[in-house]
């Protein structure tokens, strides 16, 4: 049967729909006896109040540094040079060997997060907090830093890739475009020729191909594929975009004899959300293969849709895709949330796929191709390298001190919200689907959806997970009053299909990998809802690269920040803490905690607010939302009926102390164009 997106077992939780009551299953795990919720969770409340009262919420870790060292991307250069990868969590590029041992380190734009080869041997790094690409070559066997492309009004870049005409294609998530630059002399002497295209929300990815520049625009559910012309210059002109209902997590494509491309999709499967049975319906993990033809805009055919949940694959980020000289089409694909990876074959003109199966560790992010059975492969999750061939899989750990001084509790809690981990007995059949938090929120952030609820005509959009520490009550209902509330619904809402009883115990005889994440034994059902909330307590921001290397506010930010004091801040408070008023900061605080990196100020408060977008999640209206790295969040309000910021401050209404962000108050006012675009300078830097 074929079926299409997705979602995540915390999206209940997102929405603030909370599976109270009986529990749905029948089978409790062995030794383990059932309790009470209070008597349960009584010790979870008093583990996070005192989390809470021994925490510095103006100072936290942030996220970007706080996980671990995070192996994001990893190529090949070529038999005699090894590998180069990217550690995202310690702005580093490494060189490796041939066995994945690290030879060497060099310092990489700040968080990076794209890393791309030339036909001569150049490698180009782009990170999230820089405004540069960084560029090295190799001199005496070693790689070295060769200067700096330098982009000083790019901000979150996200992936890099470049073509046969010397090209550098960039995407940026701030602004959603698609930078197409002609790097010039390494000395930088001359400066670089660029072209810009606004293209999308969210794109996530780039490749090269033929003739056409392809873009993962992650938060508009889309695959862009844009035409080159003789100079390698892509043009919006001719596009062709592929549209699910849902996120595409990653893509490979190769080249046809007929100058079109074959394009293999990862994402959530291709259907619109199901809540009417009580749980996540139709959002398993799917790979779908597109053919494109050679004509400008491109004809596009859908040859085939696997399923990959079902064959133990799922949120499969990672794709390597290979056309033999037969026609033959070979796609590695492995899950982040699962430890399979899958290897499809179809014989030219096959609509299905042979498969066969290989083990490694979940977990996986990117994959290069090494040969027709090898692969190399970058683990976040583990912090490792891994090499998968037809003996098996070799995993590297990367030697990080920082990344081995997390606790168990923590590596655990990761684990559960990026694996299957917390409904391992989920299913595929019908509507059933196997799923996880990331399945709806992409690396803890948003898919980008707006979706029926399930009650009657209330849609809600997804919301970040990130910073929920500090931000509770949580979610537009605001139903779960702290973490551990929250963790338990998760749990019964994660399975709840399952057959199985929510509160179980887990272990390496269950999950063999639990080991290498410090597990010696069964995890019993309390330290399980423990390791999460764990894992929740440091789940938080990333820096917001629009206020790198600042200390202030520009003039039109300071106006702003004026604007936002006056119309805004009696509701999106600045507070350190939204359920403690005495945390409320004020104005003159504002800049130096916006403009450190941890961005601490919440910007909400616990209460509910009616201000006209409707329908209303909750009989009072809807918990006021957290204004925090805003430019990771697309659409806006509840309902999702912004698709941008500029439109949520051209609704804004005001008479008196009364607000709303939709409709029309008697005698009232709006912001002035001047207001308007100083506000938005200022909420830029949230």
């Amino acid at each position: 049967m074929i079926r299409r997106p997705g979602l995540l077992f915390l999206f209940f939780g997102a929405v603030g729909i909370a599976c109270s009551g009986p529990s749905v299953g029948h089978a409790v795990a062995p030794g383990t006896a059932p309790t009470t919720d209070i008597d349960r969770l009584q010790t979870l409340r008093e583990f996070e109040t005192g989390r809470r009262s021994q925490t510095d919420f103006a100072h936290l870790p942030t996220s970007n540094v706080a996980m671990g060292a995070d192996p994001y991307a990893i190529v090949r250069l070529d038999a005699a040079a090894g590998f180069v990868g990217i550690l995202r969590g310690r702005d580093a590029i490494v060189e490796l060997d041939e066995s994945l041992r690290e030879v060497g380190r060099l310092a990489a734009p700040a968080s990076p997060s794209g890393l791309a080869t030339s036909s001569t041997g150049e490698v180009y790094v782009v990170g999230e907090l820089s405004h540069a690409i960084a560029r090295y070559a190799r001199d005496a066997g070693a790689l070295r830093p060769s200067g700096f492309i330098e982009l000083p009004d790019v901000r979150a870049m996200r992936d890099v890739a470049t073509g046969p005409e010397g090209l550098i294609y960039v995407v940026e998530e701030h602004d959603g475009r698609l930078l197409t630059v002609a790097p010039g002399p390494h000395d930088g002497t001359q400066p670089a020729a660029r072209v810009d295209l606004t293209l999308c929300h969210g794109p996530m990815r780039v490749q090269r191909v033929a003739g056409s520049v392809v873009v993962d625009c992650l938060l508009d559910h889309a695959i862009a594929v844009l035409p080159v012309d003789a100079r390698g210059v892509p043009s919006l002109t001719g596009e062709t975009r592929i549209v699910h209902d849902g996120p595409m997590w990653g893509f490979d494509a190769v080249a046809t004899p007929e100058r079109g491309i074959v394009l293999a999709v990862g994402g959530v499967e291709d259907h619109p959300l199901d809540r009417t049975q009580g749980s996540f319906g139709f959002v398993d993990s799917y790979v779908t293969l597109y053919e494109l033809s050679a004509d400008i805009p491109a004809r596009v055919s859908r040859r085939s849709e696997v399923n990959t949940s079902a064959l133990g694959v799922v949120t499969p980020k990672a794709l390597a895709l290979q056309r033999d000289p037969s026609g033959t089409l070979h796609l590695a694909v492995a899950g982040y949330a699962t430890d399979r990876l899958a290897v499809l074959e179809w014989p030219e003109g096959a609509r299905e796929p042979a498969v066969s199966m290989r083990s490694l560790l979940p977990g996986t992010n990117r994959i290069d191709r090494l040969t027709g059975d090898s692969f190399v492969l970058a683990n976040p999750l583990f912090d490792a390298w891994v090499l998968v061939g037809p003996a098996g899989a070799r995993t590297v750990t990367v030697d990080d001190d920082q990344s081995r001084a997390r606790s168990t509790d923590s590596r655990i809690g990761e684990a559960l919200f990026f694996t299957t981990a917390m409904a391992p007995w989920n299913k595929s059949d019908g509507r059933l689907s196997r799923f996880t938090c990331e399945t709806c929120h992409y690396e803890g952030y948003v898919d980008g959806r707006t979706h029926a609820t399930g009650r009657g005509e209330v849609r809600a959009t997804t919301k970040p997970l990130l910073g929920l520490f500090n931000n509770r009550p949580h979610f537009s209902r605001a139903l779960d009053p702290n973490l551990a509330t929250m963790v338990d619904n998760e749990f019964r809402a994660a399975g709840s299909k399952s057959d199985h009883d929510p509160w179980f115990a887990l272990g390496p005889g269950d999950f063999p990998w639990l080991q290498g994440l410090g597990a010696q034994g069964p995890i019993a059902p309390d330290r399980l809802r423990r390791a999460l909330m764990t894992f929740f307590m440091e789940l938080t921001h990333r820096p917001n690269p629009s206020v790198v290397g600042r200390t202030r506010f520009s003039d039109r930010e300071q106006a702003g920040a004026e604007v936002f004091r006056d119309r805004c801040e009696s509701c999106h408070q600045a507070r350190l803490i939204a359920d403690d008023a005495s945390t409320r900061m004020p104005f003159g605080a504002w800049e130096p905690l916006v403009m450190a990196p941890e961005g601490a100020i919440v910007w909400a408060k616990a209460d509910y607010e009616k201000t006209g977008v409707v329908p209303y999640v909750n009989e009072k209206g809807a918990r006021v939302v957290s204004l925090r790295r805003l430019y990771k969040k697309h659409p806006y309000f509840t309902n999702g009926s912004a698709p941008d910021l500029v439109n949520v401050v051209d609704r804004a209404q005001f008479a008196g102390d009364r607000f709303v962000h939709e409709g029309t108050l008697a005698q009232g006012s709006a912001l002035t164009d001047d207001e308007k675009r100083s506000l938005l300078a200022f909420l830029d830097l949230l």
